[in-house]
């Protein structure tokens, strides 16, 4: 092997995937067309032997790619790694509450084996006597941004994933969040449908040539400086909730994406520093065979904040309810 091949470590809990598959975790960013090339040309392999995209990553002793791929390091793919909270689990579905600072799938900020998918798969894994080929493999149907907290849920069979996958699509699934947004959003109720679009540097942005977007915000504290507002948006797009918190007038109150200067803000939130934004609920549509709604309640940081919020509105003349 010359020093432009890349040898690649084989997880122990991915024995399952085909060679592609584990290529596509591996290399987030490239997308499989960039990769089948690879096997065409026999430049993935095994010792010396060129390896079909759908062989068994459990049946190979070693996995390399011949010259490398365009220049790009593969995410780390240890087998260490923190445990995850499980909500609700049936046959269908799993349901966790991610910790902000986790994300769903693998991005450029953390490796592979930190991801919220991971995790998850290690942990069915641990706790199943089958072989290789019967292991559960959980899949992804929707995704909340890394920096927020709260509920996601994932299928557990191919059925399931379909019937979500489509659900999510027709807007079927009722979201709710919680975020503390900067300012005093006086209305109780507000819907906000401006198109998204996807902008620089990792930002979304709204505007006419975005896709169609709506998201309902209710008042359900007042704290003067500050409001906790309950979100419900009804279409999934990137950055939903922050953009239109945004665009309402009344952006996230820590979001150092979109509001990298309202730093002062920080200060006087006390006992969080992370994105103010929690996936409270999700429920599933009316035909869906099983639990339908799953909730939790948000984490001791983005509570912690609340009732600093709540003893200083105290002090002043006291908070509004909804």
């Amino acid at each position: 092997m010359s020093s432009e091949d890349k040898e690649l470590s084989i997880s122990q809990f991915f024995k399952d995937y085909t060679v592609i598959e584990y290529l596509a975790l591996l290399f987030p960013d490239l997308p499989r067309r960039g990769l089948r090339p690879l096997f065409a040309d026999g430049k993935v392999r095994s010792g010396k032997l060129p390896v079909s995209p759908r062989a068994r990553l459990g049946d190979l002793e070693q996995l390399s790619v011949v010259g490398g791929v365009d220049g790009i390091e593969p995410m780390a793919m240890g087998t260490e790694g923190g445990g995850i909270g499980i909500l609700h689990e049936d046959g269908q579905v799993v349901v966790l509450v991610k910790d902000s600072g986790v994300p769903v799938v693998p991005d450029r900020q953390k490796e592979a084996e930190s991801c919220l998918a991971f995790l998850l798969r290690r942990e069915l894994r641990q706790r199943e006597d089958k072989p290789v080929e019967e292991y559960i493999r959980p899949r992804v149907v929707h995704r909340i941004d890394r920096l927020t907290s709260g509920v996601v849920i994932f299928a557990k069979t191919p059925a399931a994933e379909r019937k979500l996958s489509a659900s999510f699509e027709a807007r079927q699934v009722r979201k709710e969040y919680l975020a503390i947004v900067l300012g005093d959003m006086a209305a109780a109720r507000k819907t906000i449908s401006v198109p998204i679009d996807t902008g620089r540097k990792g930002r979304m942005r709204w505007g006419a040539a975005g896709k169609s977007s709506e998201t309902v915000f209710e008042a359900v504290e007042r704290f003067g400086t500050f409001t906790l507002v309950r979100a419900r948006p009804l279409s999934g797009r990137t950055h939903q909730v922050r953009v239109h918190a945004l665009a309402a007038g009344f952006p996230l109150a820590v979001d150092s994406l979109y509001r990298p200067s309202a730093t002062w803000a920080w200060g006087q939130l006390q006992g969080i520093d992370r994105l103010t934004l929690h996936a409270r609920s999700l429920e599933l549509p009316g035909d869906w065979e099983g639990e339908r709604r799953f909730s939790c309640e948000p984490p001791e940081d983005f509570s912690r904040a609340l009732d600093e919020l709540r003893r200083g509105a105290a002090a002043s003349g006291g908070a509004s309810f909804e």
